[in-house]
């Protein structure tokens, strides 16, 4: 039977979806705002501070493992403890540093603290709290999504109404402090929330209108089929386009004679089409293949960064907005729902953090891209470039079937079948 009430797992959606909401809006959104103030009253290069951006990114890459090993140890509650005492550390050395050092320290806690509170652990207790979990994940994806408006406008309220830019690092730090504890408490646990757990991983097959795989998978027979590393593929390869795409954009479009009013609004647009492609993703994520989704979601990033690529006029920009803004959103959702559909929801939380650990290669795209600007004097060519890996992927794709246990696949044949 349904040992949770309706009650309490929306309190937990919502719950969840707060802390992401929060948690994108504090680090990746709000960064790259608050930065120039930094370097302005504490007089760093950028080159300096811009490693802190890097760090960032490559700590919550790197460190994303660690919370499937510390749920699977001391439990989701404990988790997310962690993760908030590394949050709160990490917001309280920005808020007081005066020297490069505790900057760089502050922004790798940030991406550490990230991996302990955001979608590794966020989806692995969606995932056995509902029985529909691509609509829930559609909400929770929606709502972290719309964390990426906010930011920004966070620092404008830490910097115009209380006057300092250190302000927007205690704001967020209180912010992140609450719902980390809350969550440390309310999170489902125990034998309770395994029975809860196996009673929608009984049901879900029975009622979905979509493939869910009828084996019993290990993390480790998951992570030896081909399917795994293709739809990890997808995974990495919509980071890519995102990060890159939205870290030279404003500069490329400006560059093709057009205003950086328009291309902030563009990039704006962007945000939000990302945040509701999540919603319709997980809409339709219970009626529709999502590896038809995802086919389409990495075809509409290939159109979107060829037309920032070509940047010739405003429709052309408009396809760029719609393209990587839609195509990001549904990407993100069908590769997670994918994974648990292809391998169970036993082994998701391992696979998946192994899918955002892969993923980290992604950090490199604007290394790669200045790096190209600085040889061939603009973009294009590493828009280019960015757009080919997600078409590759977007044809293996096409291809894959869900994948057969391989002791199963030789039985199958020594029997003649």
């Amino acid at each position: 039977m349904n040992t949770y009430s309706k009650a309490y797992q929306s309190v937990i959606l919502a719950l969840l979806s707060a802390i992401y909401f929060l948690i994108t809006a504090a680090t990746f959104t709000s960064l790259g705002v608050v930065l120039p103030r930094m370097i302005a009253d504490l007089h760093w290069s950028w080159s300096s501070a811009g490693l802190g951006f890097s760090l960032l990114g490559l700590a919550c890459g790197l460190s994303s493992y660690l919370p499937a090993m510390s749920i699977r140890r001391v439990g989701v509650r404990l988790t997310f403890l962690a993760g908030t005492v590394i949050l709160a550390a990490g917001f309280a050395l920005l808020a007081r540093c005066a020297s490069l050092l505790p900057y760089l320290l502050g922004a790798t806690l940030l991406g550490i603290g990230f991996s302990f509170v955001a979608t590794v652990p966020g989806t692995y207790v969606i995932g056995r709290l509902y029985k529909n979990q691509s609509s829930a994940f559609g909400f929770y994806f929606t709502v972290g999504g719309l964390g990426g408006v906010v930011g920004p406008w966070l620092v404008v309220l830490a910097v115009n109404v209380l006057g300092d830019w250190r302000m927007h690092w205690v704001l967020c730090g209180v912010f992140m402090t609450v719902t980390g504890l809350l969550a440390a408490m309310l999170m489902p646990a125990g034998e309770k929330e395994r029975e809860h757990a196996k009673y929608v991983g009984e049901r879900v097959s029975a009622d979905s209108a979509v493939y869910h795989t009828g084996e019993t998978w290990s993390a480790r027979e998951a992570m030896r089929t081909w399917q795994f590393y293709a739809i990890a593929g997808g995974y990495a390869a919509f980071l890519l386009v995102g990060i890159t795409t939205n870290s030279f954009a404003v500069a490329h479009i400006t560059e093709h004679g057009f205003s950086a009013k328009t291309a902030a609004a563009l990039l704006s647009a962007e945000a939000l089409i990302n945040s509701l492609s999540r919603f319709a993703a997980g809409f339709f994520g219970e009626k529709i293949e999502p590896k038809s989704m995802l086919i389409v979601s990495l075809l509409l990033m290939v159109a979107g960064t060829l037309a920032l690529g070509a940047s010739t006029s405003l429709p052309v920009l408009l396809l760029f907005t719609v393209g990587v803004g839609a195509g990001y959103g549904m990407t993100f959702l069908a590769t997670s729902v994918l994974l648990s559909n292809f391998f169970g929801r036993l082994p998701y939380l391992e696979i998946f953090s192994v899918t955002n650990l892969l993923s980290t290669f992604a950090c490199f795209g604007p290394w790669l891209a200045g790096q190209m600007k600085d040889a061939f004097g603009g973009f294009t060519g590493a828009f280019l470039l960015v757009a080919g890996i997600p078409l590759v992927i977007s044809v293996a794709i096409a291809f894959m079937q869900p994948p057969v246990k391989m002791k199963r696949y030789t039985e199958e044949l020594s029997s003649g079948i």
